[in-house]
């Protein structure tokens, strides 16, 4: 191994290490900050550049997140937490995605207006669909017009007998 392989690897790994940290720091002032208000039960989740945090207190519960590397909140709701199972203490969890993207979002997983990852297979059930449609449309057709012809042999049966 060369000198600067070595080196790089050091800077990498202490990069990885001071983000790590920074988050981390992050995360312990949002629980400081959140048990300092009286919230009992929390969750924090930490994303690739965001941190979101749950937090129940009383039947109220919260719903914050941050930006990782300024602390700005970027979304907060509070809803009532009566019903809910929770449990009290800490936890927290790493994801792999962040949970507001900033366009539209509402952070239900599946079903903003511009997200179609999980809509292509019911398109392909509605082309499905619209096809065999056609297709009847088709042949009801196709019968409506032999019947037509038969109703002017018809007619015209009749018209040579007068």
């Amino acid at each position: 191994m060369t000198i600067r392989t070595i080196l790089l690897g050091t800077v990498g790994a202490l990069a990885l290490s001071a983000a790590s940290a920074q988050a981390q720091s992050a995360t312990d002032q949002i629980i400081a900050d959140l048990q300092s208000q009286g919230f009992t039960a929390i969750e924090i989740k930490t994303g690739p550049s965001q941190i979101k945090a749950e937090a129940v207190r009383g039947d109220t519960k919260l719903e914050v997140v941050y930006d990782s590397a300024t602390g700005q909140i970027l979304k907060q709701e509070t809803e009532s937490a009566a019903g809910e199972r929770i449990s009290q203490g800490v936890s927290i969890d790493t994801e792999d995605d962040d949970f507001v993207d900033g366009r539209y979002d509402d952070d239900d997983d599946y079903d903003d207006d511009d997200d179609d990852r999980y809509d292509d297979s019911d398109d392909r059930d509605d082309d499905r669909d619209d096809d065999r449609d056609d297709r009847d449309d088709d042949r009801d057709d196709d019968r409506d017009d032999r019947d037509d012809d038969r109703d002017d042999d018809r007619d015209d049966d009749r018209d040579d007998d007068d």
